[in-house]
C-alpha cells in the first residue's frame, strides 16, 4: 500500500465501490426475484439494457468530467447512485424495475472513465498504471467481500433488502471520500479543439478495436470456459467455481507486478502484445479437452488454461491503462479513457455469445478461431497504437482554461 495520503484515499474510494458493486452485481437476481417477484427473463432483460447503456454513458460523462472536473462530478455520480439503489426498495412492479435499473446503469457506467480521469489529474503520468493495478487488485478484494455480505443477505427473506441499501451506504461513503481530494489544476484546452475527438478519431478507434479482441479473456474466463466444462467435458463440476475464485485470487496477488513496464504508449503495447500470445496459448489448452473425454486431460488442461488466461488477464489490463492514459491528451483524459472503456464494455455485452457460440457450435475450431484472433490483435495492436500516437500533436497555447 502507498503511504501518502492522496493515493490511500484514492484506494479506499475504490474499495468502498467495488464492496457495493460485489453486493448488488451478486444479489441483485436473487432480490429482483424473490423480493420484487420478477421473473428471470424480465430480470435478465433489465441488466442487459442496463449494460447497452454504457455504450453511450461511458464517453459522455468523460466528456463532462473534462468540461466540469472529475472530481466534481464524482461526488455526483455517487450520490445519485446511493439515491438510485435507494429506489430499488420501492420497487414493485417490471415497468418500476426497467425505468430504475437503466437510469443506475447508464450513472454506473459513467463513474469508470470519471475516476480515471481523477486519477490523471491528480497522479504524475509515471505513477498511474501502477495505480490503477493496485486499485484493480483492492476491488477484487472488495467485490469478494461484497459477494459475502450478498450472500448472508440472502439467508433471509427480511434480509434480502440489506443489498441494495448497504450499496446505496457504500455509495455514499465513496462519495463522501472523494469530498477529501484536492481539486485537479484545470487543463488548458488547445484552439480548434472539438469534444467527443476520441471516437471520430479512427486510428484510436483502431486501438480500441483491437483491445476489444484482447480482452476476450473476460468473456472466456467468467463464461465461455465454464459452459464448454460444463457440457463438454468431464470435469468434475464443483472445481467450476473453484477456478473462478483461483483466478481472482490471481488478480489479486499479480496485477501490481503485471504493470510493470506499461508506463508509456510502447511498453503498453509490448505488453498488449504478449498478453495476445497468453490469450491464445490459454484457449489452445483448453482445446485439448474437445479431443478425447477424459477427466484427467480435462482437469490438467482446465486448469492450466485458466492459469494460462489469468496471465493474459492481468497483462491486458494492465497494457490496457498504459495505452489509454498515453493515447489521451492531458486536456482530455476523461473523453479518451471513457472512449476507451468501449472495449471492455463491448466485450462485456457481445463476447459471451459471440465466443460461448463459437466453441459449443464448433468445438475444438471454435477455439482455435479464439486463439487464431488473439493471434492477430498481438500483430496488430503495437503498430496501430503507434500509428495513433503520432497524431498526438504538441498541445498549442490555450484558448480557455477550465
Amino acid at each position: 500500500m502507498p503511504t501518502d495520503p492522496l493515493r490511500r484515499k484514492l484506494i479506499a474510494i475504490r474499495l468502498a465501490e467495488s464492496i457495493g458493486k460485489g453486493v448488488f452485481l451478486s444479489g441483485s437476481v436473487v432480490y429482483f426475484t424473490l423480493r420484487v417477484g420478477l421473473d428471470a427473463k424480465q430480470v435478465g432483460l433489465g441488466l442487459s439494457a442496463a449494460g447497452l447503456s454504457a455504450f453511450v454513458s461511458s464517453v459522455l460523462f468523460g466528456v463532462i468530467a473534462d468540461r466540469v472536473g472529475a472530481r466534481r462530478l464524482l461526488i455526483v455520480l455517487f450520490t445519485t447512485l446511493a439515491v438510485g439503489f435507494g429506489l430499488y426498495t420501492l420497487v414493485g412492479s417490471a415497468a418500476q424495475f426497467y425505468a430504475l435499473v437503466v437510469a443506475v446503469g447508464f450513472i454506473e457506467y459513467g463513474t469508470g472513465p470519471t475516476n480515471g480521469a481523477l486519477v490523471g489529474n491528480l497522479v504524475p503520468a509515471d505513477e498511474r498504471v501502477k495505480l490503477k493495478a493496485l486499485m484493480r487488485s483492492v476491488f477484487n478484494i472488495g467485490f469478494s467481500i461484497g459477494i459475502g455480505v450478498a450472500a448472508v443477505a440472502a439467508l433471509s427473506q427480511r434480509l434480502l433488502v440489506l443489498i441494495p441499501l448497504t450499496t446505496a451506504a457504500l455509495m455514499v461513503g465513496a462519495a463522501l471520500l472523494v469530498t477529501r481530494l484536492p481539486d485537479a489544476p484545470s487543463r488548458p484546452v488547445p484552439v480548434g479543439f472539438k469534444r467527443f475527438a476520441a471516437v471520430r478519431d479512427p486510428r484510436f478507434l483502431a486501438v480500441i478495436g483491437v483491445s476489444t479482441i484482447l480482452a476476450s479473456h473476460v468473456s472466456v474466463i467468467l463464461v465461455t470456459m465454464p459452459l464448454w466444462a460444463l457440457n463438454r467435458t468431464a470435469l468434475p463440476h464443483f472445481l467450476v467455481p473453484l477456478l473462478l475464485i483461483f483466478n481472482t485470487v490471481f488478480v489479486i496477488l499479480f496485477q501490481v507486478r503485471a504493470s510493470r513496464g506499461a508506463d508509456t504508449v510502447a511498453g503498453a503495447g509490448r505488453l498488449a502484445r504478449r498478453s495476445g500470445y497468453w490469450l491464445a496459448g490459454g484457449c489452445l489448452v483448453i482445446a485439448l479437452t474437445a479431443l478425447e473425454d477424459n477427466v484427467a486431460l480435462a482437469c490438467v488442461a482446465i486448469v492450466a488454461g485458466v492459469l494460462i488466461l489469468s496471465v493474459a488477464e492481468v497483462m491486458q489490463a494492465a497494457s490496457g491503462w498504459g495505452l489509454a492514459f498515453g493515447l489521451a491528451p492531458e486536456h482530455a483524459q476523461g473523453e479518451y479513457l471513457g472512449a476507451f472503456d468501449l472495449h471492455v464494455i463491448t466485450q462485456n455485452i457481445v463476447g459471451p455469445a459471440v465466443l460461448s457460440g463459437l466453441v459449443i457450435t464448433f468445438g475444438f475450431w471454435g477455439w482455435l478461431g479464439i486463439a487464431l484472433a488473439a493471434l492477430a490483435a498481438s500483430a496488430l495492436i503495437v503498430p496501430v497504437a503507434h500509428r495513433s500516437q503520432v497524431t498526438l500533436e504538441p498541445e498549442p497555447a490555450p484558448a480557455t482554461s477550465r
